[in-house]
């Protein structure tokens, strides 16, 4: 085992020296006479004096081999290796599968670490456009950067060569089981990080690790494998649960137990015992207004959650906006790439709508807004207000399943249940009808209602059955008038001779009937 290890290490060095050697520059060579360099020398063994061992001399360095007198060749491979090691030394060169993760993660950080310094935090509506997006590409570096603490924090020091499936499995069981990094370290209310978060952390250590390789020229890396993802949300709102989520945004609390609203019994101004319901303080009940806004442009348009944030009332480069005269929401902003990100499209939106948007953009033109949806100050979210909504979700009696894209399943689901055509429906929500199809068909049970009753109720099945009579099919096929329906050869062959045996029949009997006619009259007696 030793000896395979021996020469696995020694080709791992030879491979890399090889294909690294073309593009190093040679260094320069001090005056002097010319170094033996390391070569093969024997010394008594520490152990045992009376025996030889080979010993590897370097200047004043010398190293065993561990081979007695008699395995000189064995002790000439321990020297080359010896010799291709101290040469990678020199230029730099390791063997691949000794790279330390840390290293790879790093210089995957240092790659992606936008150019300048970091902005100073200012208001968001006195930034220029430039500084906008210096902003945002900042900001997805500490994103970044949050990714690879967490994974050289369980890696630590870990080679390249340990970067399994097992050790993939492990982290993110691990991971899973850490606080979400987007909250606070005080915040005790921070939930644990959700194992696709963890999956999306390996998904940047393989491309870390590819970057690392390509640009090192490394012999090998490995190849890591992103676990498959889990089961798609399949959760949406019913018109009750949206309409608890509103009561939530205006202060009231669920009560789980009772299936109603809390109540609470107060002396009323005329000094009578009252029921109420239990409202939040009026601060928090501001702070949630905003949600009504976002709530019903997702649900009514089936934006996403950022896509949302960026809508202004004005065409912008960087954001989307709302016509509400045309009744278009434009959901990318005329400068942003098309190709890049999630796709933005175009769609309209209905009468009842435009006119709530077209009084929210009154007042907010006449105060001096520009954002759709903004803070209590008029500035827009630069983030998505995750506890105010969760602090929603929960004082509607809702479960951890409803999250702001749901809004989006949402839609797609309504307009499924609605039988809408999926074309339109695709449309509407800006995305592809393959996604249409292949997320939102396949489990809304709701919009099956007709189908479902015509093969129950089979109308006219049954006594087509009964009676033999040939039902037609739903799909009618029309063949073209110049072309003669499709028989089997085999009845096409029985037509022709029977054609033939026909025709000959026909001659026959006209042959015969001459015959006759010329018999000679019989003979009188």
């Amino acid at each position: 085992m030793q000896r395979s290890a021996f020469a696995r290490a020694e080709d791992d060095v030879r491979v890399v020296l090889m294909t690294s050697a073309a593009a190093i520059p040679e260094p320069d060579c001090a005056r002097g006479p010319a170094s033996q360099g390391p070569h093969l020398i024997t010394r008594r063994s520490k152990t045992d004096p009376t025996k030889l061992t080979w010993y590897i001399r370097d200047g004043k360095h010398e190293e065993s081999t561990r081979r007695p007198l008699a395995e000189r060749k064995e002790a000439s491979r321990a020297l080359d290796l010896y010799k291709l090691q101290k040469e990678a030394r020199e230029r730099g060169i390791v063997a691949p599968r000794m790279v330390p993760v840390a290293a790879t993660l790093n210089y995957f950080l240092d790659a992606h670490r936008p150019p300048g310094k970091p902005p100073i935090p200012r208001k968001t509506s006195l930034r220029s456009t430039a500084a906008k997006e210096k902003a945002r590409r900042w900001k997805k570096h500490r994103k970044l950067a949050t990714r690879v603490a967490s994974l050289a924090a369980f890696f630590a020091n870990a080679p390249l060569k340990d970067l399994t499936t097992t050790e993939v499995n492990a982290y993110i069981e691990w991971r899973s089981s850490q606080r979400d990094a987007r909250y606070r370290d005080d915040d005790p209310d921070a939930p644990n990080a959700s194992p696709a978060s963890a999956r999306e952390d390996i998904y940047f250590l393989r491309k870390a690790v590819k970057l690392y390789a390509g640009e090192h020229a490394l012999a090998w890396h490995p190849d890591v494998k992103v676990p498959e993802p889990g089961q798609g949300r399949t959760r949406w709102l019913r018109r009750s649960e949206v309409a608890r989520m509103y009561w939530a945004i205006r202060g009231r609390i669920w009560d789980a137990e009772t299936g109603d609203w809390k109540r609470e019994r107060v002396m009323g101004p005329r000094g009578r015992m009252v029921t109420r319901y239990v409202y939040r303080d009026p601060q928090t009940i501001a702070n949630r207004n905003p949600l009504r806004r976002y709530l019903m442009i997702g649900l009514y348009t089936g934006t996403r959650d950022e896509a949302i944030r960026d809508l202004r009332w004005e065409c912008t480069a960087n954001g989307g906006c709302i016509d509400v005269e045309g009744r278009f929401i434009h959901r990318r902003g005329f400068g942003q790439d098309p190709t890049k990100g999630k796709p933005r499209m175009s769609s309209r939106i209905a009468l009842k709508v435009a006119s709530t948007l077209g009084r929210w953009r009154k007042s907010d033109l006449a105060a001096g807004i520009s954002a759709v949806v903004h803070r209590l100050d008029g500035e827009p979210y630069a983030s998505t207000p995750v506890w105010i909504w969760e602090a929603v979700v929960a004082d509607a009696g809702l479960d951890k399943e409803v999250v702001r894209h749901t809004l989006r399943h949402t839609a797609a689901t309504w307009l499924r249940i609605a039988r809408v055509d999926v074309r339109a429906a695709a449309d509407l929500l800006g995305m592809s009808v393959q996604t249409a199809v292949k997320i939102y068909g396949q489990w809304t049970l709701e919009g099956q209602d007709a189908a479902a009753d015509a093969l129950a109720w089979s109308h006219g099945v049954k006594a087509a059955h009964s009676f033999a009579i040939a039902v037609p099919s739903t799909i009618e096929v029309v063949v073209p008038r110049t072309l003669p329906p499709r028989e089997h050869p085999a009845q096409i062959e029985r037509r022709r001779r029977e054609r033939i045996r026909a025709a000959n029949q026909v001659g026959r009997r006209r042959i015969e009937a001459p015959a006759a006619s010329r018999k000679k009259p019989p003979k009188l007696a």
